[in-house]
């Protein structure tokens, strides 16, 4: 444990040095100037992107439209780009005259109602298919998403980070309370929130980008922004060439992928689609977690000069060996791969969703999109115990829900001033059961539930350079019905459990350029979020022992005031942004140690508490061939006072897995055209178990050290992935167990290799 401590020491002296050389003096080889114009009135334009392409470093356009940046050698290409035009890629030269042509992206337009802007006043990370190339293997988007973005840490059942479950915390806050959509529709189980992206396996292959918000954020579908929102992108249909990819991969622990694409580029220039398939086997690291997981992905579209009608699709399942329950500190010291659990307790689920989506321009001002879908999930939850007699027995929880919704979005730009309003509806329908083997097809319990929703949101953007204001609002309506099994209960049919919620979420924040390079930006929101099922139940079934309880209406939604204020710098060789936030909350909904059943643990409302930090990511090339991506957030979180089921009141105690450093650095240095090396680097601080802050029940800080070595020439590339370097013995989860802290350990030193081939 000491070793861990002592390595904290180290890295804070390797960051102060790195921040040392951020701005340090560097050589390179050739400056670029330019203007660039609007190609339909030849007026300048002021605030245009220059970035080197395939990079996050650049600069902005001045007030006549003019830039000037110093590109390192062995870089040929800038990219330019400007909200409402078209991208283009320059190859450089002297004196550059650049003209962008108007165009309104069908495909844009999709996604515009969920997404910031890049000078909006939000706290985001915006990853584009490049970027998510350069790291990704297959893995869930937890595991790639704690990498590219601040304040996300992320832990695994099955210590892979590859397949099986796994979720992620944002700010210290469970996934649950993250609202996570796919080209706006929402991916959350909409009765307990979550996501389980074990049941979609390698979809992050057909993303095109995901944008994180962190906090309150802009007005988004679905269920509330309250930690902040992810929003996937799916591949673009309209841009891509014909063509496709083999992928094949194996590592550690009988690891094996298969992934294969297909393009058919535009066709007539009116019709274009794209299709992926894949496969994950893995045993996994911890005894009987193993994952067999296949998914198909398909999007296809009709683009004509005003319109796009686009269908977008997937189907998917995975059976899981289950490693849910953590495993206390003296049993992993005697074997760090223990599972309490029976090697017949395993899963089997799938997760489909079809999207059908219309875009149509009815001027350069008025565009409207609208989005039909319907998504579902079901499959069986084994679990194995010892009846009275000794003998092994087993019992099935099997779930299935259907989720229909429809969305509308409209957008008016004029001049100085954008205006965009949505509505959005959905019915959800659950149904929950037990049953006991053999007879499966017979349960003795069956509780059906259904949560309708109604929401809408107004956002208005008024550029007043160098001002640029906003404000956003969003209602939304909601209503839970949940139908006992009063059969199961015992008594004779009384009233159904029925909830319903009204939330008025504002936000507001404004932006102010400091120069071309730089500007400051300062928000602040509201956001509501009514409790799950769970909550509601103080559990996963409605008994004799908790209807009454539930019945009472006893269990607050919780409320968080945000506040936000950041930098964000983007220079010749350097790309910056810092965000300071403070979270203020009312009632949060936290989890106070004590685990229900299925590794979830029991939910309170506290009274008040906070959250407060600084988060801070980068991109720096300091020399030739070598780039520093990185992220880091330092964060102190406080309940201010809570009471306990037996009468005992406790204050200014800590959140539980809240951790106050979250550290991510990536170093990758190009050898030669074909070959690159890299490591990664990710701390995360201690954090509190339970939230008493016992200090008999603390989650260590981890290091962790990983290196990559890829190789591309032509259409083939391979990598390799080494992990856990140090082959260090590390928990990024955990909960009591008994008298002792329990954890979820991550493997050891492992690798995986992959090659791809591109036709």
């Amino acid at each position: 444990m000491s070793f861990l401590f002592n390595k904290r020491s180290f890295f804070v002296a390797v960051f102060v040095l790195f921040f040392g050389l951020l701005f340090s003096q560097n050589a390179f080889s050739q400056r670029v100037t330019g203007t660039v114009y609007d190609s339909g009135s030849r007026r300048p334009l002021a605030g245009a992107n220059v970035f080197i392409a395939g990079t996050s470093v650049g600069t902005y356009t001045n007030e006549e439209g003019r830039f000037s940046l110093v590109v390192p050698e062995g870089k040929t290409l800038i990219t330019v780009s400007f909200v409402g035009y078209e991208t283009r890629e320059i190859q450089i030269k002297d004196d550059l005259i650049i003209y962008l042509i108007p165009s309104v992206s069908l495909e844009e337009l999709i996604i515009q109602g969920v997404r910031a802007d890049k000078n909006d006043p939000v706290a985001e990370s915006t990853v584009q298919r490049r970027e998510l190339k350069e790291v990704y293997n297959g893995e869930q988007p937890v595991f790639f998403l704690d990498q590219l973005t601040p304040a996300i840490f992320s832990f695994s059942e099955s210590g892979t980070r590859l397949a099986n479950y796994g979720s992620m915390r944002l700010r210290g806050i469970g996934q649950e309370r993250i609202n996570i959509t796919l080209n706006g529709v929402p991916l959350n189980d909409m009765i307990d929130q979550g996501v389980f992206f074990s049941n979609f396996t390698d979809i992050g292959n057909s993303f095109e980008s995901v944008q994180v918000q962190r906090g309150v954020g802009t007005s988004s579908n679905g269920l509330a922004s309250y930690a902040g929102s992810v929003n996937f992108e799916s591949v673009n249909l309209e841009n891509r060439e014909q063509g496709g990819s083999i992928e094949l991969g194996a590592g550690s622990f009988n690891s094996y992928r298969l992934n294969t694409s297909l393009s058919s580029g535009m066709i007539n220039n009116k019709w274009s689609f794209y299709g992926s398939y894949s496969r994950i086997m893995s045993d996994g690291y911890r005894y009987n977690t193993f994952t067999d997981a296949q998914s198909f992905f398909f999007s296809g579209g009709y683009f004509g000069e005003k319109d796009l009608v686009r269908i977008t699709a997937f189907d998917a399942g995975s059976r899981n060996g289950l490693g849910y329950a953590a495993v206390a500190q003296s049993d992993l010291e005697s074997d760090p791969r223990t599972n309490y659990l029976n090697e017949n307790d395993q899963d089997d689920f799938s997760q489909r969703l079809v999207q059908l989506q219309h875009t149509h321009i009815f001027s350069e001002s008025l565009s409207t999109t609208a989005s039909l879908y319907y998504g579902g999930a079901g499959g069986d939850f084994f679990f194995t115990y010892s009846d009275v007699g000794g003998d092994l027995a087993q019992i099935n929880y099997p779930l299935y829900n259907d989720h229909y919704g429809l969305m509308f979005n409209a957008f008016y730009e004029t001049g100085d001033l954008d205006l965009s309003t949505g509505i959005h509806g959905y019915i959800f329908e659950r149904v929950n059961e037990e049953s006991i083997s053999p007879g499966f097809e017979d349960p003795y319990y069956r509780e059906t539930s259904d949560k309708n929703e109604i929401s809408w949101f107004g956002k208005a953007e008024w550029d007043l350079q160098p001002f640029k204001l906003f404000a956003d609002v969003q209602i939304r309506r909601a209503e839970l019905s949940i139908q006992p099994d009063f059969d199961f209960i015992g008594i004779a049919p009384e009233e159904d459990i029925i909830r319903s919620w009204t939330f008025i979420n504002p936000r507001i924040g404004i932006t102010y350029a400091l120069s071309d390079n730089a500007s400051a930006y300062a928000s602040a929101g509201r956001m509501g979020r009514e409790p799950t099922r769970i909550d509601i139940l103080g559990g996963f079934s409605l008994g004799a022992a908790n209807y009454a309880q539930a019945l009472q209406d006893n269990f607050d939604p919780e409320y968080v005031n945000d506040y936000e204020a950041g930098v964000k710098l983007s220079y010749q060789n350097l790309a910056l942004n810092t965000n300071l936030f403070y979270m203020d909350f009312q009632d949060e909904i936290a989890p106070i140690g004590e685990v229900l059943a299925f590794g979830v643990q029991r939910r309170r409302n506290i009274p008040d508490s906070y959250r407060t930090g600084i988060e801070v990511e980068w991109t720096y090339l300091p020399v030739r061939k070598l780039s520093l991506q990185g992220n880091l957030t330092y964060m102190q979180s406080e309940i201010k006072s809570f009471t306990t089921g037996d009468g005992q009141t406790f204050s200014n105690k800590t959140p539980i897995l809240s951790p106050e450093w979250i550290i991510n650095g990536k170093a990758t240095y190009n050898l030669t055209d074909q070959i690159s090396i890299g490591t990664g680097i990710k701390y995360v601080g201690e954090s509190y178990l339970e939230l008493t802050n016992d200090p008999a029940f603390i989650l260590p800080s981890f290091f962790v050290l990983d290196g990559v070595v890829s190789y591309q020439t032509g259409p083939v590339s391979v990598r390799l992935e080494v992990n856990n370097i140090a082959d260090e013995i590390y928990y990024s989860s955990g909960a009591p167990v008994g008298n002792e802290p329990g954890y979820f350990v991550n493997a050891g030193r492992n690798f995986f290799v992959s090659t791809r081939l591109d036709f």
